[in-house]
């Protein structure tokens, strides 16, 4: 049987409900990384990450010389001013670190292309019905094309390695956000789907206990094969040239031209250019889910 991996807060009689799992477990302040991490190994379960859901910018935040060896996923709201990064460049190039920035902001694509180009790991957060495609299309060829040497940016470098022209992709791991590897908790043990029906309270099991083998599970197999629908439905996603790779992610707020459509059917042609051109993957490797 496998074991899905748990999204959990930091919560160390919840992590000792349950052991053997891989966990990426959540703080609010980056001060309490080192201790969260601890006590997911203390728990007998093994770190994926710690996650970091901050409201300050990534230039606000304070890091330290004790997380340099923890694998890090901070959930900025932005970068801030890099004229305040640029102080603290050096040390965090040394960091286990991947910068998330919800790509609603404009702002935030433009960011993750200046931390890329410096060395920071980042990955762009692409939100339903709020990102700029064409500013996507930009970060998304830069990311893969990009002769002059970078960090890199998913989801774009995960879909770029595993793209199959003849099977379907799923990349939404990279943003913890695939029931069929990630399952989040709250406090109380319960789980849910992802981290947005963990907000609104839609809970499949009481507890990670009940899941047993989560490809038998009801719900998990029900939402695994929704995709399906898709094609009974004759929904105008099933009929884009860039399924196989979206998967109609983004089909709540879906038109008849929509910029999601044309940015993913660039994209599968950008993984073609990227694979002929056998882009060097870079020797220093951050975590991966």
């Amino acid at each position: 049987m496998n074991l899905p991996k748990i999204v959990c807060p930091n919560n160390k009689s919840l992590l000792a409900g349950f052991s053997g799992y891989r966990v990426a477990v959540r703080v609010n302040k980056i001060a309490h990384a080192a201790s969260a991490a601890a006590n997911v190994r203390d728990s007998g379960n093994s770190l994926i990450c710690v996650i970091v859901d901050p409201d300050l910018p990534l230039d606000s935040i304070e890091f330290c010389e004790e997380q340099k060896t923890i694998p890090l996923a901070v959930m900025a709201p932005s970068m801030g001013k890099f004229r305040n990064m640029a102080k603290r460049l050096d040390m965090l190039r040394d960091f286990d670190l991947r910068v998330y920035l919800p790509c609603g902001k404009p702002e935030n694509i433009t960011a993750l292309k200046i931390l890329a180009s410096v060395g920071i790991s980042g990955c762009a957060v692409m939100e339903s019905g709020k990102t700029d495609w064409e500013a996507m299309t930009d970060l998304m060829t830069y990311a893969l094309l990009e002769r002059v040497p970078h960090a890199s940016i998913e989801p774009f470098e995960f879909i770029a390695s595993n793209y199959d022209p003849i099977a379907y992709l799923s990349w939404g791991g990279t943003c913890f956000d695939d029931p069929a590897q990630f399952l989040h908790l709250d406090s109380k043990g319960r789980v849910a789907l992802s981290d947005s029906e963990l907000r609104k309270k839609k809970f499949i099991a009481q507890s990670i206990k009940e899941i047993g083998d989560p490809a038998k599970f009801p719900a998990i197999r029900e939402r695994l094969q929704e995709w399906r629908g898709y094609f009974t439905g004759n929904h105008i996603c099933a009929s884009c040239n860039g399924w196989k790779i979206c998967m109609g992610k983004f089909s709540a707020h879906i038109r008849k031209k929509s910029g999601c459509a044309a940015f993913f059917r660039e994209m599968i042609e950008v993984v073609r250019q990227y694979r002929v051109k056998n882009v060097k993957v870079e020797e220093r490797r951050i975590w991966q889910p």
